[in-house]
């Protein structure tokens, strides 16, 4: 549920604009998304177009891609979005609590695979380097780490007997010390390092890429929506306090740059402090000093958890530049000099 995601209005005239030139557009997404579409506002009557899960109506409808991220030999792709001649890419820019950041690669690299890829491969990934040693540690002594913990991220699977920190939840005690490692007195070693977030950005920007690879780059592009900009990923479910105030719409046929770009645009904006002083901690905890040489979702998520990582990552591979040139259409100056439109009010039918 909650309604901080694309707006349908949107969609709708993107999906009539597609049609216009002969296209013959769906929307797609993850199962969960699609099946829980029309709390959100998003049908086949106000889009304009089927609604259609990425990998089928059972996740089972796939194409296995190879990779090599962190020893993940595959990958299995949707194979409606495979089925398509071309993507628009349609962002909700907002903060994320593995990555600092969720836009335009995230959207690709998770919303573009099955359930079983998405969740344990991909945000699995950030287990996969070790960071104590699970010969050491007991039950007992996990409880002590998460008591030490203001966001309650150490936690202990009864089922698998292990122990592991939850990274979404993790900010690094905002560079302070860190009370979960204070608190294990090195009986396991445990330890909060960078290279578990990056292990996410990194797999983040190659699963991108294979998708994006699937398609002719004329036939590609991203629109990411800087409205609503909200703490944590739409797949919380529920509605947030917008903690980055509006900013607009950015597009571009790269990757790399309408991402670079939009980060840039939330820096230079920066946090509504107002916001976030009134979210009580136990939802979130953001850096004590909102004047740190931080990037914004870095301030709210963490310092390791930084935003232009997987950005980097995509340029790195080829995906794009962020080198760009920010081209404004319609700016504030130009619209203040238009004409109005004909018709102030509703031109639908009326009945007085």
């Amino acid at each position: 549920d909650g309604y901080q995601t694309v707006p349908v209005f949107f969609v709708r005239r993107i999906v009539e604009a597609i049609k216009k030139v002969g296209g013959v557009p769906f929307v797609t997404d993850n199962p969960t998304s699609v099946y829980n579409a029309a709390y959100r506002g998003y049908t086949q009557e106000t889009c304009g177009c089927p609604i259609i899960p990425v990998a089928g109506i059972k996740d089972g409808y796939v194409t296995k891609k190879e990779i090599d991220i962190e020893g993940i030999e595959s990958i299995n792709a949707g194979g409606a979005l495979l089925d398509a001649d071309a993507i628009v890419n349609l962002v909700h820019a907002k903060g994320h609590g593995n990555c600092g950041y969720g836009g335009a690669f995230k959207n690709i690299a998770l919303g573009g695979y099955s359930t079983s890829s998405r969740w344990n491969t991909i945000h699995g990934v950030v287990q996969r380097d070790s960071y104590f040693d699970e010969s050491k540690m007991t039950k007992e002594h996990l409880e002590k780490l998460r008591a030490a913990c203001p966001r309650d991220a150490p936690r202990w699977n009864e089922k698998e007997k292990k122990a592991s920190l939850m990274f979404y939840n993790c900010d690094q005690c905002h560079g302070g010390k860190q009370l979960c490692v204070e608190a294990d007195e090195g009986k396991t070693g445990w330890s909060i390092n960078p290279a578990n977030f990056d292990a996410f950005q990194e797999l983040m920007a190659a699963a991108a890429k294979i998708i994006l690879d699937s398609f002719d780059p004329a036939k590609i592009f991203h629109l990411n929506f800087l409205l609503d900009i909200t703490p944590y990923c739409d797949c919380m479910g529920m509605s947030m306090p917008a903690v980055i105030d509006d900013i607009g719409i950015v597009g571009s046929k790269d990757i790399v740059a309408v991402d670079t770009a939009t980060l840039d645009l939330i820096a230079k904006q920066g946090v509504n402090e107002s916001v976030l002083k009134k979210i009580p901690e136990k939802y979130m905890r953001v850096n004590p000093d909102l004047s740190a040489d931080l990037h914004p979702w870095q301030l709210i998520h963490g310092p390791l958890k930084d935003p232009y990582k997987v950005v980097k990552f995509g340029e790195a591979r080829g995906m794009g530049s962020s080198k760009y040139k920010l081209i404004e259409v319609l700016s504030a100056e130009e619209t203040a000099t238009m004409e109005p439109p004909k018709h102030v009010y509703e031109s639908g039918p009326s009945f007085y």
